[in-house]
């Protein structure tokens, strides 16, 4: 059997892959106004934590849940039936840039921190033909909040070279020929949820880790640390688009 890749590893039983809260995916629901009857796809959803919030709040949604790794899948599946909410739930294994739903048939599509695998603009250029009339896209992104970066944080962030600002983000919204209907930054609880699980992740595996893993356990360590220090720097934002 083939070993996991290192970052699989670390995330394995981690409830959520980015910031977020239930709080926050809430908010954001309402920004969007769906209804309790939505259709909605939940696009690089991880573990599914976006779209348990969606169908608790929805009564009558159904949720396609779409990630390119099957044991997320399996766990969302998992939590959904001991929430009795299994019914309401399609669990897909594909790529989010092509998951293989029928044109017109959605009226909500979320992404909780998974956008920068595509990018904006191809994001809501692909996503577009799959809504009905009416229908949004919610997503989270991680922003810049700060003028000066302080020089650790940039340098940490590098990795992601299309990171800016709000601002910058809505003029990539309108590029692709949608609107922001709202936005708003997330908590600093928000990153606690996600960064106070990981960093425990962190030294649970470090004792047996190969070296290979201990890089990926290090670099997952620099970003609880950084974010201790520079959290006036930046945050993860969510946006609410409806094409043009």
């Amino acid at each position: 059997m083939t070993e996991p890749h290192p970052i699989f590893v670390l995330h394995q039983g981690l409830l959520r892959e980015a910031p977020g809260s239930d709080e926050t995916t809430l908010r954001a629901l309402t920004l969007a106004r769906a209804q309790g009857d939505a259709r909605i796809a939940d696009m690089g959803c991880g573990p599914g934590a976006a779209s348990l919030v969606a169908l608790r709040a929805l009564p009558e949604a159904q949720v396609i849940a779409i990630d390119h790794h099957a044991p997320y899948l399996e766990t969302l599946e998992h939590r959904a039936a001991a929430a009795g909410l299994a019914r309401r739930l399609e669990t897909r294994v594909a790529d989010m840039a092509a998951p293989r739903i029928a044109a017109g048939s959605l009226d909500l599509i979320l992404c909780e921190g998974a956008m920068y695998f595509m990018g904006i603009e191809a994001a809501l250029h692909a996503w577009r033909p799959l809504l009905a009339t009416g229908g949004r896209v919610v997503f989270s992104e991680v922003v810049w909040i700060k003028r000066t970066v302080p020089e650790e944080a940039r340098l940490f962030w590098m990795e992601y070279p299309e990171m800016t600002n709000r601002d910058g983000v809505r003029d990539r919204v309108a590029a692709a020929g949608w609107r922001v209907v709202d936005d708003f930054v997330q908590p600093r609880e928000d990153w606690e949820v996600y960064l106070g699980p990981l960093g425990t992740r962190v030294e649970a595996l470090r004792p047996e880790a190969d070296e290979t893993l201990r890089g990926v356990l290090d670099g997952a360590r620099q970003e609880v640390d950084l974010f201790a220090r520079h959290s006036d720097a930046y945050a993860y934002a969510v946006f609410v688009v409806e094409p043009i």
